[in-house]
């Protein structure tokens, strides 16, 4: 019990100091604006009630952005992630408490395996939630990519330069396409050449299929060629890689449905033991050996989840 309170002290630490430079943060705010209306009155203090809103919501954003930056090091994509810092607080806090509580209430694990088992997964259950939200973004994205491309070919067979064509998919396309083309216009529109623009959006974004259409607009720039029949070709090649995947996906279904139901199986079985004869795994639980069987059980069902996952993901992978 002490171990486990030991373990539970420590997130609720790191949760408190989160929250408490949250709170100073917002305290620091607040004091500013108690301030400006002292000195300018409150009549020229609600013609800035449009900067405030937006001081407040950038100050909300750089709290956000450092948070996802902490959960997320080491990722390399992360333009999509949008988790908020009391978001990833609370799944940091949840997650460290659901294992500590199921390592030491139902495991009886020492508290040198809690304490390390409750600060991992508070660190990976919101980098898991972040990871989620990329990965279905990028889904997103490559599914109407092919669209926005085809309105970018009639845009510059009207006459269009591209770099318009760019700004209009930034203000008529939805998420996240128009994130990504509302930041390469954003650039532009600031000084940055287009080249330039182009590679560091691609950089970011990470996927092939942009990354062959950045290349196919720079190549054009620079040795001349109809780009509208280029990027017509192109997205007609996207379809058809998106299509191969989805087969792909459709061929392996049979051995992901496999995979799930032998990797529940050994949870299942264990489930009904402890409700018809609870005393039967009893020896797991208490004996040294019992907890040391658990653990190879445990690294030889996640080993083996990772093995099929990462074969699995060589061919259905974006």
């Amino acid at each position: 019990m002490v171990s486990l309170l030991v373990a539970f002290g420590l997130l609720l630490f790191g949760g408190v100091i989160w929250l408490v430079a949250l709170g100073a943060m917002r305290r620091r705010r607040e004091a500013m604006e108690r301030r400006v209306q002292l000195v300018v009155g409150r009549s020229a203090s609600r013609g800035t009630n449009t900067a405030e809103k937006a001081e407040r919501r950038a100050s909300t954003l750089t709290a956000g952005s450092k948070a996802r930056a902490l959960f997320s090091w080491g990722i390399s994509q992360t333009w999509a992630m949008r988790a908020g810092a009391y978001t990833l607080i609370a799944v940091a806090l949840g997650a460290g408490l659901s294992v500590g509580l199921l390592a030491r209430v139902a495991t009886h694990f020492s508290y040198w395996i809690v304490i390390p088992a409750c600060l991992a997964a508070a660190f990976f259950g919101p980098r898991a939630l972040l990871k989620r939200q990329q990965q279905q973004a990028e889904q997103q994205f490559l599914l109407l990519f092919p669209d926005a491309i085809d309105m970018a070919t009639r845009m510059m067979r009207a006459g269009l330069p591209i770099t318009a064509a760019v700004r209009s998919l930034a203000n008529e396309t939805t998420a996240p396409v128009n994130t990504v083309f509302g930041s390469l216009a954003d650039q532009v529109e600031i000084g940055i050449p287009f080249e330039a623009a182009l590679a560091t959006c691609s950089k970011s974004v990470g996927l092939a299929d942009f990354r062959f259409f950045c290349v196919a607009i720079s190549l054009q720039r620079s040795i001349g060629g109809n780009l509208a029949a280029t990027l017509e070709s192109l997205a007609a090649i996207i379809r058809r890689r998106r299509t191969v995947r989805l087969q792909a996906k459709a061929a392996t279904g049979e051995v992901r449905m496999s995979a799930g139901i032998l990797g529940s199986l050994p949870f299942f079985v264990t489930g009904v033991f402890m409700l018809i004869s609870p005393g039967y795994l009893t020896p797991l639980m208490t004996d040294p050996r019992g907890k040391t069987i658990i653990g190879i059980a445990v690294g030889g069902l996640l080993l083996a989840y990772l093995t099929m996952r990462r074969m699995l993901r060589s061919v259905t992978t974006v």
